[in-house]
């Protein structure tokens, strides 16, 4: 139903969640069945995942559950990925590590949540983001990481077609949170041999668009003293239609962003360890002046 913190005028069903999750499983059991196809321990556990978060994502759109049970749940799930062996080995300490893969997994999930505030925009930056998944993982000889990213890609683009300005559909909780828990665990699975020290910059860049809105928008909140889990129309997208672009418009200028970070990304992954460096630094650096400016536009939170 429409509020103030909504853009929509008129009431939307929210379904659209189930009908990615059911054509995503679709397609993948339809390349397992197809393709001579090994699906490791990790993979299944991924999978499970998925399925769960987006389960609780649909009781949560039809119950309004508290934030802290949506917050236990992701954690668990991000727990049961860690000790299936879905993980960061940025620094080969079992703590550390287990911490960032919380933090990258629950946060990556929200950052995905949380942008879905204008039609056809998740939907599109997941679909961006997949497709580069799919692309690294086909190209590295991870064919579990290509078929999964793929049917995630092919899921959101189907969606899109339905959700695109005026959207005649969304996705709700059991759509977004399942494309940003997926997009989270896939991103841990890529491997690179070339820059294995910094493998985990590439779905940070994959994903910067996302991770830019949800750190900008905490920010913001916490700097006006309100809640960061409360809602609001003071996302990047807001914000950008505050300046008067047009919400069609930026929508496709965080598309646009979505493939160039993407492409990053990709350089990222063939390049030597101090051109990874510097490229990162560069992404973070540009990330943190546009944050600075959205963040002085003067948006109805």
């Amino acid at each position: 139903m429409p509020d103030v913190r909504k853009v929509h005028l008129e009431p939307v069903p929210y379904l659209g969640g189930a009908a990615i999750v059911v054509g995503f499983v679709l397609a993948v059991a339809s390349a397992g069945l197809v393709g001579d196809l090994e699906f490791s321990s990790r993979t299944w556990a991924i999978l499970a995942g998925g399925v769960l978060i987006s389960a609780a994502g649909l009781w949560d759109d039809a119950r309004a559950l508290p934030v802290h049970f949506k917050f236990f749940v992701e954690i668990g799930l991000a727990a049961g990925l860690y000790f299936a062996g879905v993980r960061t080995h940025l620094f080969d300490v079992w703590g550390l590590d287990l911490i960032l893969t919380l933090g990258w997994i629950v946060g990556i999930t929200n950052a995905v949540n949380l942008m879905d505030n204008m039609d056809g925009l998740t939907a599109g930056i997941s679909v961006i983001a997949a497709s580069y998944l799919f692309v690294l993982g086909a190209d590295a000889g991870q064919s579990a990481i290509a078929v999964l990213s793929a049917a995630l890609a092919g899921g959101a683009l189907g969606f899109l077609w339905h959700n695109r300005p005026p959207a005649r559909i969304f996705m709700g909780d059991s759509g977004s949170l399942f494309l940003g828990f997926m997009l989270a665990a896939l991103g841990l699975e890529l491997r690179f041999e070339n820059i294995q020290e910094v493998t985990f910059f590439v779905p940070v860049a994959i994903l910067a668009v996302p991770i830019l809105d949800t750190l900008m928008t905490c920010a913001a909140r916490i700097r006006r003293g309100v809640s960061i889990f409360r809602g609001g129309r003071d996302h990047v997208s807001h914000r950008l239609v505050a300046v008067g672009i047009s919400p069609r418009g930026a929508v496709a200028l965080l598309y646009l962003a979505g493939i160039a970070t993407g492409w990053l990304g990709g350089v990222i992954a063939y390049a030597e360890r101090d051109t990874a460096y510097l490229l990162m630094g560069w992404i973070v650096g540009v990330g943190v002046f546009l944050a600075w400016l959205l963040m002085r536009v003067e948006v109805d939170a």
